[in-house]
């Protein structure tokens, strides 16, 4: 694929031993390695829904929490924190540096937390409860922030318990988030015989907007016309028209015409260079959209 766009960055923080680097090689999926404490930072390329995520995990040490925590928690779009539940002695550490992201973070950011280490509940009894690390952290206060994601999952980054719901979960919600950002209300995909191959949504309101933008990109076909923009009562739709297949990119009347254009274009073109004819992508569609979107909104 020739397609390249900018990552979406994930910070993974937590006091030092919490299980970073072990959460890190998990999620990448390198097998389970007993590792060294992090100097600096560990970087790796993930990939979900066409997203490509950069997951930076940066040393728990006092060092790097005064210098490189709040630069990298500034620029992320989505924060995991990560506690040892059995580390009683590191709690009231640990809890101030919560607060410090939590407090840095962009309002609408995606903050995961992870009690870790789960795996030694059966050894050792002096673990801290989820009801315990709710009260103690204060995670209540999280929602004072109305528009940002979270939640807390107990983890255990060695043996990978819960790792893959969790990780899921943040990504889902990150790709929720820039598609908001974008303002984007829906894409739809035809075929060259003007049926719908992919939809971003199903809605009674969306079914009534296909109907008239059926119409439009047959009245284009006879025209000759590759580009057109419509309106449909409270949005604005543009549509591109190639040869074997159509876009449609739709939005609230208040987003740029330019921005809807420059989307729709942007994803007739990966169509062309990657996921052509698009019917024999159809499960491929949603990273198509995703990358148009990311790339609108790395623009901005």
């Amino acid at each position: 694929m020739g397609t390249r766009k900018q990552p979406v960055n994930i910070v993974i923080l937590g006091i030092e031993n919490a299980g970073k680097t072990t959460l890190l090689r998990n999620i990448s999926g390198m097998k389970f390695a007993e590792t060294l404490t992090t100097i600096g930072l560990n970087v790796e390329m993930l990939k979900h829904k066409g997203f490509d995520f950069q997951a930076i995990d940066i040393g728990g040490q006092l060092h790097f929490r005064e210098t490189m925590w709040q630069y990298y928690t500034t620029l992320a779009k989505g924060a995991i924190f990560v506690f040892d539940i059995f580390d009683r002695s590191k709690f009231t550490e640990a809890k101030k540096w919560f607060e410090y992201i939590s407090h840095r973070l962009s309002k609408k950011a995606v903050l995961m937390f992870l009690a870790n280490k789960i795996d030694l509940k059966d050894e050792d009894d002096t673990f801290l409860t989820t009801e315990e690390i709710i009260n103690m952290f204060k995670l209540d206060d999280v929602f004072r922030y109305p528009e940002r994601s979270f939640r807390i999952w107990e983890t255990s980054a060695k043996t990978g318990e819960n790792v893959d719901n969790a990780i899921s979960w943040m990504f889902n919600k990150l790709v929720e988030y820039i598609k908001e950002e974008t303002r984007i209300s829906f894409v739809s995909i035809l075929n060259q015989n003007n049926e719908i191959i992919y939809r971003t949504s199903v809605t009674k309101k969306n079914d009534e907007y296909e109907t008239i933008i059926k119409k439009c990109i047959g009245q284009m076909n006879d025209l000759g016309a590759n580009e057109n923009m419509i309106s449909i009562q409270d949005c604005s739709a543009s549509i591109r028209k190639e040869k074997d297949f159509s876009v449609v990119v739709g939005a609230e009347s208040n987003v740029s015409k330019d921005d809807l254009s420059i989307v729709t274009l942007s994803i007739a073109q990966i169509i062309k260079d990657d996921f052509y004819p698009p019917e024999n992508f159809k499960e491929q569609l949603d990273e198509v959209v995703n990358i148009a979107l990311l790339q609108q909104l790395n623009k901005k």
